[in-house]
C-alpha cells in the first residue's frame, strides 16, 4: 500500500502560516542541500492530494518557474519535480481544472475524503504527497489519513498562526536533518 505523505514548512513555533495566511517568514537563503533533498521528496511520490486554492496557485507557479530562464538551477529542479506528480484536486464544487496532469476531485464531507485517500493507497504507484494547504492537511491531519509527516521548521516565532492540529496527536520522530539555512527537516509518524 502507498505511503501517504504530508509536506509542510512551519516555524518553530508550529505555524504553517501567519493569522491572515502569511507565508514571507519562509527562510529565503538559498540552500543547494535543502533544494535537493526537496526535489528527492517530491520524486518519491507520483500523486498529490491538494486543495483547489492551493491547486489555483501552486500549479500554475511551478508551469511558469519551469519555463522561466531566469529561475535558479533549484528553481527548475523543483518545478520539473511538482509538475511530474499527478495533482488530485479537492473541492466541494465543480471547478474547472485547466492543468493536464490534474483531475479534480468532488470531496462534500469527510467520508468522501477518506474514500477517495483510501481508493488512491490501493492503485498501484509510487508515495501520494500532500503539500497542503492549510485546510487540506487541517482535514488530513484531523482524519488520520497521514502516514508520514514532513515538516521543514524554519528559524523564526509567529506567536500567533494557522496550524494544522486542531487536538492531541502523538507522532514518533523518525529523523531530522538541519540545513545551513538553518530550517530544519522533521520527520514524523503517527504512533
Amino acid at each position: 500500500m502507498r505511503t501517504v505523505r504530508l509536506y509542510m514548512t512551519m516555524t518553530c513555533d508550529g505555524c504553517f502560516a501567519g493569522p491572515g495566511g502569511e507565508l514571507d517568514w519562509m527562510a529565503a537563503a538559498p540552500d543547494p542541500e535543502m533544494n535537493r533533498d526537496v526535489v528527492d521528496l517530491i520524486g518519491q511520490a507520483d500523486t498529490a492530494f491538494m486543495g483547489y486554492p492551493t491547486a489555483s496557485g501552486m500549479i500554475p507557479y511551478w508551469r511558469q518557474a519551469a519555463a522561466n530562464p531566469a529561475a535558479s538551477e533549484g528553481e527548475h529542479a523543483i518545478a520539473d519535480a511538482v509538475n511530474r506528480v499527478h495533482s488530485l484536486v479537492l473541492s466541494r464544487t465543480k471547478e474547472k481544472i485547466p492543468w493536464d496532469n490534474a483531475e479534480l476531485l468532488m470531496v462534500r464531507d469527510d467520508d468522501d475524503l477518506r474514500e477517495a485517500v483510501n481508493a488512491a493507497k490501493h492503485q498501484p504507484g509510487r508515495d501520494i504527497g500532500v503539500p497542503g494547504g492549510i485546510r487540506t492537511a487541517q482535514a488530513f491531519a484531523r482524519l488520520g489519513l497521514i502516514d508520514e509527516y514532513v515538516l521543514m521548521m524554519h528559524p523564526v516565532a509567529l506567536g500567533e498562526g494557522q496550524r494544522i492540529f486542531s487536538r492531541r496527536t502523538d507522532l514518533a520522530l523518525h529523523s531530522t536533518k538541519t540545513y545551513r539555512s538553518g530550517v530544519t527537516r522533521l520527520i514524523y509518524q503517527p504512533r
